[in-house]
């Protein structure tokens, strides 16, 4: 019985279960401890053995070793003295010497406390030491000391039986303690319990009692505090289950007093209930005791236009009105009404359905809707805006064209205040608050106004025009107003547009040369007026076409807006600026007291115009050119004036651009010839009247043609032949150079392809201005070319450009040359030695052919350092592997010359002149014999030298 107790009192719980694992563990941490103690009381009792010896040595050997004729009583007698000294702890004493027997004193074994196990199991050996000692005489003593073992394993008993007792004390009190723990735990538990089944079985008032520990106490308010929250639901669940019940006893009464008909019916269009009133219309039953049975009938006595199926449809239609045919009753009208209702959970429940009798309405409706409508189509067929209101200035009516122009619909307006919805922009200046009060006060008298703004409701402004007038009654009392506007915006803003288009830039909003024409002519007699002076400037955007080109031309347009910005914040409001077409703008500074001024505001204009524009992600930047043109000094009309501003800037764009020009009349005849000159050459290039001449290249030693050289020449019809002196120089800084080199490339790559068809493969040099080489576009172009005449390979045509112009920019010229070349076209450097030569540049410059200029060629025999610097040229060219042709070649001296000096190539008029390309075949046929002779001759001279 005990043991099954125990075992469901250890079942019972977590704490109960760890009873058992608590006291082995007290056991094992006791057993531990006993055996480390018992090491440290052996060890203890050891070095006790060891104090005693040492004692006891201290105090014998001296007296025995002081006895100067040593016997044996006297001896026995030290050593009984020692034992009487020393305590019953020693077992024997021995003294023993050379010339003396062995004298020895024992004692009896003390009482032992330890029991004999303790001993055994202890086992502490008899502590034996012996010592020596030197004797007067000089002999050698020992004395022996042996100690009971018992007293040191009493003296460890001892130590253990007072430890053990302590143990027991805390074992029994930590088990003690954990035993009423463990019951209080119980007690605890078994208390919850009881009460947990109380209230199980309905006796929500069950409280647990506050007593015990602290445990217990916090559990049972934690209990209690719950059970009294769980009987206020249940109480409130009841009370709230009364009231329901209460409420739908009520709501049911009120459903029945309602006099609409109602219907109630579940999601799955079953219908549940319907009021009396609904019986009554469609005669169904009536309980008097309210029960409300016979709902299947119900689904009979409601019209199929209120079936599940075709009930939302009616409800939520604009004219939800049906047509109900009672029995014995007239048709009515009625207007059908639902509202869905859910569940607690807000799921859908059902639907809620009345019928409201509006026969009567209707009729009225109809008949105020055909009025109405005659009255909206009247209205609507005028496009103007139409407003009636009443005395007090309420609105009462207003057509659609009202509602668009003043943003209020008619829901929005009718009923409010004539100003809050017809509201007018008015200036103090044209219209005084006497007016307005007048028309407030008196809305039946006429008014009328012109060219008034109207603000609509979200801030937009329109001009209107309205007339005012009284709404009469037959009596002629006034019972309202009836206000009448249109929209004229549409009709002045187009004013307004054509004004400023005649006037304006439309890109820019600068003024046109319309306007301009009118700002100068005004400015002209401004300045002659006060005497002082008005600079007309010319203003063209520098490389704008190439802005253009690489970004496009929205972003192009970019920069003439954003520069006419620029131009707008610099101007006074003496000045004024337009845009004249394209990136060419006008700039009219009045009032300037000199040449020096105008040309300080001008540098300040073109300091702030060269600053980069940023537009869009990237950053352009941009200069200008400008022309001025100053009156009186220039006094001349408007027309002539500007014309001389455009000169000036022409002149300025041929300075080098971000240049700033005065107009100089002197100089106006000049360039008036130079812009005819071009126009001339202009004219010369499209009539076919230039040609190209050819001048041969040859190898001095063995006299090959190793290509020509294509020369401009001018076919003049009055002049006769002209050199490039008259052409080039005419159109350096002009785009007619660009299509002047690619007529040249074009004239040269066919005459190639004729003389490959004859058999000659000779290479042509082609000179390629500066600025033709340095365009954007020149490698593409260069390639379109060379596609024109795919018979004839690319290796062939050798591009000469001048040494000055490579200069210009190293970098840039390494690149487009490397491109030409990856074409398969070849370069040379032409006038090399007048520039400012260099290793550096050579090594720089992957040119193939190096030309000797003829001004240091022509001078090889007279004059000395002509020779060296020629002797260096062609050192360098040997020394960078490139080939080396000398200009200027005039008389066979200079051929012997340059052989000795190492150049082989060379042309010029001592081998041939330029000639036109149908005489180069006959002059190379001439040179070959000429040279088959000369060799011949040379050969037969050498034997005869030898």
């Amino acid at each position: 019985m005990r043991t099954g107790n125990l075992t469901t009192w250890l079942l019972r719980g977590t704490y109960p279960r760890l009873y058992l694992p608590i006291v082995v563990i007290i056991l094992l941490v006791s057993g531990v401890r006993y055996h480390y103690l018992l090491q440290a009381e052996t060890e203890e009792v050891h070095r006790h053995a060891a104090t005693e010896f040492r004692r006891m040595s201290e105090y014998l050997q001296p007296r025995l070793a002081a006895e100067p004729v040593p016997d044996s009583t006297a001896i026995a007698g030290l050593l009984r003295e020692g034992i009487t000294h020393l305590g019953p702890g020693v077992q024997a004493l021995k003294w023993e010497s050379a010339d003396h027997p062995a004298t020895e004193v024992s004692t009896p074994s003390p009482i032992a406390l330890a029991p004999g196990w303790f001993a055994r199991w202890l086992d502490i050996a008899r502590p034996l030491q012996q010592s020596g000692q030197r004797l007067a005489n000089g002999t050698q003593g020992r004395l022996t000391i042996a100690l009971h073992a018992q007293p040191l394993v009493d003296r460890v008993w001892s130590t253990v039986i007072i430890q053990a007792r302590i143990s027991a004390l805390n074992i029994f009190t930590v088990l003690f303690l954990l035993t009423l723990l463990l019951r209080a735990n119980a007690r605890m538990l078994r208390r919850l319990a009881q009460a947990t089944d109380a209230f199980r079985q309905g006796y929500l008032g069950t409280r647990m009692e506050v007593t015990g520990t602290l445990e217990s106490r916090a559990m049972a308010d934690t209990f209690n505090d719950m059970a009294g929250k769980v009987q206020s639901l249940v109480l409130s669940l009841h009370e709230t289950q009364r009231q329901q019940s209460e409420q739908l006893h009520f709501t049911r009464q009120l459903i029945d007093a309602l006099p609409l008909p109602v219907f109630v019916r579940n999601a799955d269009g079953t219908y549940l209930d319907t009021n009396r009133a609904w019986q009554r219309l469609f005669q169904a039953p009536v309980d008097p005791a309210g029960t409300h049975t016979g709902l299947a009938t119900t689904a009979t006595t409601v019209p199929e236009a209120l079936s599940p199926e075709h009930s939302a449809q009616v409800a939520n239609a604009q004219d939800n009105v049906i047509r109900i045919h009672p029995a014995h009753q007239p048709p009515l009208d009625m207007a059908y009404y639902e509202a869905p209702f859910t569940s607690t959970s807000g799921a859908l429940a059902g639907t809620i359905g009345t019928l409201v009798d509006v026969t009567e309405r209707k009729r009225a409706q109809e008949a105020l809707h055909a009025e109405k409508e005659r009255a909206e189509v009247t209205l609507a067929s005028i496009g103007d805006g139409v407003i009636t209101t009443d005395l007090a200035g309420r609105i009462d009516t207003l057509n659609e064209a009202a509602q668009l122009m003043t943003g209020f619909t008619a829901q929005q307006a009718v009923g409010r205040q004539l100003d809050d919805v017809f509201r007018l922009y008015e200036e103090p200046a044209s219209r005084s608050t006497s007016t307005a009060t007048e028309r407030d006060s008196q809305p039946g008298a006429l008014q009328q106004a012109t060219q008034e703004v109207l603000i609509h409701r979200s801030g937009e402004r329109y001009a209107i025009e309205y007339t005012a007038s009284p709404i009469r009654k037959h009596d002629s009392l006034a019972v309202g107003c009836v206000l009448v506007f249109r929209d004229v915006t549409e009709a002045r803003n187009l004013r307004h547009q054509i004004s400023w288009h005649a006037r304006h830039d439309p890109l820019t909003g600068l003024y046109n040369r319309a306007a301009l024409a009118e700002r100068l002519t005004h400015a002209l007699f401004m300045a002659r007026n006060k005497g002082r002076l008005l600079a007309v400037c010319m203003l063209d955007l520098d490389h704008f076409q190439a802005v253009n080109d690489a970004f496009g031309n929205r972003v192009g347009d970019r920069l003439l807006k954003e520069t006419a910005r620029r131009l707008g914040a610099f101007i006074t409001p003496g000045d004024a600026v337009a845009r004249m077409g394209g990136d060419e703008f006008v700039l009219l500074l009045g009032e300037q007291p000199d040449i020096p001024a105008i040309e300080a505001r001008l540098a300040v204009l073109m300091q702030q115009l060269a600053a980069p524009y940023a537009i869009d992600s990237r950053e352009v930047n941009t200069t200008v050119s400008i022309g001025v043109a100053v009156f009186p000094h220039d006094d001349t009309n408007p027309d002539t004036l500007l014309r001389h501003a455009d000169q000036a800037m022409c002149q300025a764009k041929r300075f080098g651009r971000n240049q700033l020009h005065v107009f100089d009349v002197q100089q106006d005849h000049a360039v008036q010839t130079q812009h005819t000159r071009q126009t001339r050459v202009a004219q010369a290039l499209h009539a076919g009247e230039l040609v190209l001449h050819y001048q041969p290249k040859v190898n001095l030693r063995t006299g090959n043609i190793i290509g020509l050289e294509a020369l401009l020449r001018w076919q003049h019809p009055q002049d006769g032949l002209l050199g490039p002196q008259h052409v080039l120089p005419l159109i350096e800084d002009t785009d007619l150079v660009v299509e002047l080199g690619e007529w040249v490339l074009l004239q040269a790559l066919t005459q190639m392809r004729q003389w490959a068809d004859a058999g000659m493969s000779w290479e042509i040099s082609v000179n390629i201005a500066a600025p033709h080489f340095h365009r954007p576009n020149f490698v593409q172009r260069l390639k379109d070319i060379l596609h024109t005449c795919p018979e004839v390979s690319p290796t062939r045509l050798e591009l000469e450009i001048l040494e000055s112009a490579a200069l210009e920019d190293m970098q840039y010229m390494r690149q487009m040359m490397q491109s030409c070349q990856a074409l398969g076209v070849r370069f040379a450097l032409d006038d090399f030695g007048t520039g400012f030569s260099s290793l550096s540049y050579l090594k720089r410059l992957p040119a193939e052919t190096i030309k000797i200029d003829q001004s240091f060629v022509r001078g090889i025999l007279e004059d000395g350092d002509d020779l060296t610097l020629v002797q260096a040229i062609v050192a360098l060219a040997a020394a960078f592997h490139r080939h080396v042709v000398a200009e200027g070649v005039e008389t066979a001296e200079h051929c012997a010359k340059l052989l000795e000096l190492g150049c082989e190539r060379a042309q010029g008029y001592g081998i041939a002149r330029p000639m036109p390309a149908h005489e180069v075949l006959g002059w190379a046929r001439e040179h070959s014999a000429r040279h088959a002779v000369r060799t011949a001759q040379d050969t037969a001279r050498r034997p005869a030298a030898a």
